[in-house]
Formats: C-alpha cells, sequence, structure tokens
C-alpha cells in the first residue's frame, strides 16, 4: 500500500526526504518582529538567525490550519502524521481536527496521527520509523503499533546555549538553572512524556555536552538504534559529538540534521538536540 509521512516543520525533513515525494512538509509558522513567516523551507538556517537576531523582542510560533493538514491527506494511501509534542504546541490537536473531518468525507481512508512527546530529531527519528516500517511492507496497523511503541521508549536529550526563546514563551517551567544564567550554567534536557525536565547541568556548553554524553552512555542502548542529532549553528559541536557515538559508543546510524525555521527559533544558534 503507497503511503504518506505527513510532518510539522519541526520534523526538519532532508531535502532528499522532500524529493521522494511521499514525505510532505506542513509549514508551522514563526512570528518574528509581528511579522509572520512560514516555515516552509525557503529560508536557510542563517537567513533565519539573522532574522532573530535583528528582532529587539523575542519570536513566537504558530501552528498549522486543520485545513494545512486536510489539504495533505490522500485518501488512496496510508496517512501518518508526526507533530510536536501535545504538551508544547497545538499542532497534534490541530491535526486531529483535520483527520476527524477528513474521515467524516472519505469513509475507509486510514490516518494516524503521532503525537512526537517530543521536538526536531526526536520527530526526525519517528518519521524515520515509520518510513523504515512502511518500506518493510509492514500493515498500517502494524506501522502504528510499532512506531508508538518506538516512540514510548525513545530518549530525547538536549543542551541549549540560549535559553532566552524557551524561557519567555513559557516552556521551561522547573529548569532549575535558569537563575544562574549568568554563571554561564548550561542545563542537560530531556523529554518526558512531552514535557521537558532537567536532569543535570554544567558550567559552559562544552561541558554540559560531555554530561548529556555521560548520560546516553550510562543508558547502554542498543547501538544499531538510530541516532539523528539537530544542530543550529553547533556543525563543528556536533560532528565531534558524532564522532563520540560512534568511535567511543559503538552507535552505527549516526546523522546530523540541520534546524529548520521552528527548530532554530526554539534551539538558537549553539544548540544540540539528540534523539535515540
Amino acid at each position: 500500500m503507497a503511503f504518506k509521512v505527513i510532518g510539522d516543520s519541526c520534523c526538519d525533513f532532508t531535502k532528499l526526504q522532500m524529493r521522494k515525494g511521499n514525505v510532505i512538509r506542513v509549514p508551522m509558522s514563526v512570528i518574528i518582529g509581528g511579522v509572520e513567516y512560514r516555515d516552509d523551507g525557503r529560508k536557510t538556517q542563517q537567513e533565519w538567525i539573522d532574522l532573530i537576531k535583528a528582532d529587539p523582542g523575542y519570536p513566537q510560533s504558530a501552528c498549522p490550519s486543520p485545513d494545512d493538514f486536510y489539504n495533505a491527506f490522500n485518501e488512496n494511501c496510508d496517512n501518518y502524521v508526526v507533530t510536536l509534542s501535545s504538551k508544547l504546541s497545538g499542532v497534534y490537536n490541530s491535526a486531529m481536527v483535520a483527520k476527524d473531518m477528513f474521515e467524516d468525507e472519505h469513509e475507509g481512508v486510514k490516518i494516524h496521527i503521532f503525537d512526537s512527546k517530543s521536538a526536531a530529531a526526536g520527530e526526525h527519528v519517528i518519521a524515520e520509523k515509520i518510513i523504515e516500517f512502511a518500506e518493510m511492507g509492514c500493515s498500517f496497523e502494524e506501522v502504528v503499533r510499532k512506531v508508538e511503541a518506538f516512540r514510548d521508549e525513545m530518549y530525547t536529550i538536549f543542551v541549549l546555549d540560549d535559553l532566552e526563546t524557551f524561557k519567555k514563551n513559557g516552556r521551561l517551567k522547573g529548569v532549575k538553572a535558569l537563575v544562574a544564567t549568568a554563571m554561564n550554567v548550561k542545563p542537560v534536557l530531556i523529554g518526558v512524556d512531552g514535557e521537558i525536565k532537567q536532569i543535570d547541568q554544567s558550567i559552559g556548553i562544552n561541558n554540559a555536552v560531555n554530561r548529556m554524553l555521560y548520560h546516553i552512555e550510562k543508558k547502554d542502548f542498543d547501538k544499531t538504534r538510530k541516532v539523528r542529532i539537530t544542530q543550529c549553528a553547533s556543525k563543528e559541536l556536533c560532528l565531534k559529538i558524532a564522532k563520540i557515538l560512534t568511535d567511543r559508543f559503538g552507535f552505527t546510524d549516526v546523522k546530523i540534521i540541520n534546524a529548520g525555521g521552528l527548530s532554530t527559533t526554539y534551539e538558537n544558534p549553539g544548540g544540540v538536540v539528540i534523539a535515540l
């Protein structure tokens, strides 16, 4: 059966994935300086960074409308949607409204909305798992079951060099290190059932990355797991991380993904997000 993978723009699909035709981006919007920009892949990461830096305020985001998702569905194939954590954004709810509308008008259509309970690299690796299982010939029901099982035990861990956007948008409740910003304390954060929790902290980004790697190493993951790293103006650092993950930890499938507009807005330059 033919299939489509539909992701909000925080999935950060690669150009190669988009060229295959069965991977669809439903753009979110980023509001910078009172102007709304669609995160449709037309701007480079640096262009997003420049826009955000030029704004004396702070950026905000807006989720796609149900119509945007509705228009992405296809009644002649299996439809799989991956969204940002429902505890961080309204995208999941918007997609669910579209699903109900489309199913009302197209009897028998198959649509499943995956709440990633994550973002960025986490969404991306979930989308890759959908493609993997669908291309193996798994049924719609099998894909849903296998990917939800993967999602429920997926590990998302990240370090941000700049927490201001998260802080000002109210998405860092309970992160202890915020009061220590002037001391250059960087919290190590993880996703727990779709919410952001702090598990560690250190002085400076490099030390915080070392703590992040420590937490990955002690988990003793299966080394064949897909590991995806979202970089935002942190490519050199992410290349070093990828080398450690492969050469020292033994992971066999590690890839670096470029943050798009929405991911850049929250990750900010210097940020690193790892999902596996």
